[in-house]
């Protein structure tokens, strides 16, 4: 009985190293621009190619990307099911919206009270007027422009800052002093207000 016995030409097999081939370098070709170059451009400019051409390749970029864009969009729905979770969510939102106004009569109270302010704004805009003409409504208060210090007065008096003295408010007219038809007299000074700050 013979045995096979396995072939071992492999083993002998040497590869030959293949020898290196010169590289060929690419000769890197220069060229100024020539004047026709410069004409052509300077025509295409004048007849408006150029910005049409600039326009179009701009517009085309700009339709692929919304083109690309809106097909991930599309792909991302399909693989995540964006647009059907969303609508979900935006459901259940209103239904809950809605529960809340039912239990507390939100939109109810809102339109009652829109209605009825608007019905009795004429009121309202003369109790507003009689509240501004007490010395309460006169009253204002603020904060000195160069201590930062509070103040509190009235509106036809001449106040100035308890902490460095200068004078935050003078009123416009004189409130006490009217001529005879019952309106305030001007004073023959500017109406400007010179207000001096002092450096700590």
């Amino acid at each position: 009985m013979a045995t096979a016995l396995p072939s071992t030409a492999w083993h002998t097999i040497k590869f030959q190293p293949h020898p290196l081939l010169p590289q060929q370098r690419r000769r890197l070709l220069v060229q100024s621009f020539r004047r026709s170059d410069f004409d052509t451009f300077t025509r295409r400019m004048a007849s408006g190619e150029a910005w049409k051409d600039a326009w179009r390749t701009a517009n085309d970029g700009f339709e692929q990307f919304v083109f690309e864009a809106k097909k991930t969009a599309e792909r991302l729905d399909r693989q995540y099911s964006v647009s059907r979770r969303l609508s979900s969510v935006v459901r259940s939102a209103t239904d809950r919206a809605r529960e809340i106004d039912r239990e507390f009569e939100i939109g109810l109270r809102w339109r009652t009270f829109t209605m009825d302010f608007s019905r009795n704004w004429p009121r309202y805009r003369k109790q507003l007027n009689d509240f501004l003409d007490t010395p309460l409504g006169k009253s204002f208060a603020g904060a000195c422009p160069a201590c930062k210090r509070q103040f509190v007065g009235y509106k036809n008096q001449i106040i100035r800052c308890a902490s460095c003295g200068n004078i935050v408010w003078q009123p416009e007219g004189d409130f006490f002093r009217r001529d005879s038809r019952g309106t305030a007299s001007r004073k023959s000074e500017p109406e400007i207000i010179d207000v001096e700050f002092e450096e700590k």
